[in-house]
């Protein structure tokens, strides 16, 4: 084993060590031939969307193993902070962790790739190139050096929404100079397309918004904009979200307990996730569905579409800003020489096939049929 491995696997930082304080997590618990693992995860209890993907992957192991593995859930803050939970997985301090890959772009930009990328591929695409394109061996070949973890896609938001805003977009003079909470690449993007990003805590937006300190703010869609009340301090509800056309999610091994694990159950594990994967698909599609429907008829909410000269110009920004974190370094060459030639097939792809449904589908809805 070399130095640089030993240190990864035994340093833990001081947050880490303080959120473990009294806590027993040494390697996986073993009785009668059964072993549990520990999960932190970037989390409430109960956040929509979000924690459930933990909770049925758990399910999912302990019911293919038939019950030979089980997993412990435990929610951001109880044992780590849920930004913390690389750390604690790599070091060995936790088993499995279930987080968004694009939060580790602080330790490593090119990250955004497995998460969400602006104008990029949505959930079934993404899954396209994970499950297909050679992006899960990228994933965990990188995660195994960088993080000490062995990672699989767990989870999709779907087509987010561009946010609320309390100032409307006509034109490209009315959204320069627009101040809007953001965070990430998304920041980045608006930055250079001439808005003023704000970073502003999550807990801190709803009186932003209201006291007008900032214009705008975006979090995911109806589902979960809703649960956050945000919708209540946001006068325009704008789309498409350009910025996320999907966010994927990921449950990731400490990699010595995933090579500790029997051939059996490395299958379960994966075919767990695989499984959390496709049921969340679904649970972000049909609330959405239902609560937008509530936006509608109990909120009366107004909905907008970014004009045609706005999305050009964050796209353009988007592809440039790619660009730079594709050729950062190494591995995001690798990730990128991987992930482009596919996205922009499969854009090229969904332009043919799934645009002129969903036209066809606005008929039908224009038409009540």
């Amino acid at each position: 084993m070399t130095d640089s491995k030993m240190n990864r696997r035994t340093f833990v930082t001081r947050s880490v060590v303080a959120g473990l304080a009294g806590a027993s997590l040494s390697a996986p618990a073993f009785a009668q031939g059964k072993r549990e693992l520990v999960m932190v995860m970037g989390w409430p209890h109960n956040f929509p969307g979000l924690a459930s993907i933990a909770y049925n992957w758990a399910k999912y192991v302990g019911e293919l193993s038939e019950g030979e593995l089980t997993v412990k859930v435990h929610a951001a803050g109880e044992l780590v902070g849920g930004s913390e939970i690389w750390d604690a997985v790599g070091s060995g301090a936790a088993d499995c962790y279930h987080g968004v890959p694009n939060w580790v772009a602080s330790k490593w930009q090119g990250a955004n790739f497995f998460a969400v990328i602006p104008f990029g591929l949505n959930a079934l695409e993404h899954a396209g190139w994970m499950y297909h394109g050679g992006g899960e061996a990228l994933h965990q070949d990188i995660w195994r050096k960088l993080l000490n973890v062995v990672p699989f896609l767990a989870g999709a938001t779907g087509q987010q929404w561009g946010g609320w805003f309390n100032k409307e977009i006509t034109d490209l003079d009315s959204f320069r100079g627009v101040i809007v909470r953001s965070t990430g690449i998304t920041a980045e993007i608006y930055k250079r397309a001439g808005a003023s990003p704000a970073v502003i805590a999550p807990n801190e937006v709803f009186q932003a918004l209201q006291s007008g300190a900032i214009d705008a703010a975006e979090l995911v869609g109806p589902w979960l904009d809703m649960a956050n009340g945000i919708h209540e301090h946001g006068k325009f509800y704008y789309t498409p979200g350009w910025q996320e056309p999907s966010s994927a999610g990921e449950i990731g091994l400490n990699a010595e307990v995933y090579d500790s694990l029997s051939a059996k159950h490395k299958i379960v594990v994966e075919r767990a996730a695989q499984a959390a994967n496709a049921v969340n698909l679904g649970e972000w599609s049909y609330y959405n569905a239902q609560f937008f429907r509530k936006l509608r008829t109990e909120h009366q909410t107004t909905i907008k579409i970014f004009p045609d000269e706005v999305l050009r110009v964050l796209a353009e920004q988007s592809a440039k800003l790619m660009d730079e974190l594709g050729n950062a370094d190494a591995d995001s060459k690798r990730v990128y020489e991987s992930w482009k030639p596919y996205r922009d097939m499969a854009l090229d792809y969904s332009v043919h096939a799934d645009l002129p449904s969903l036209q066809a589908r606005k008929i039908a809805v224009d038409e009540g049929f």
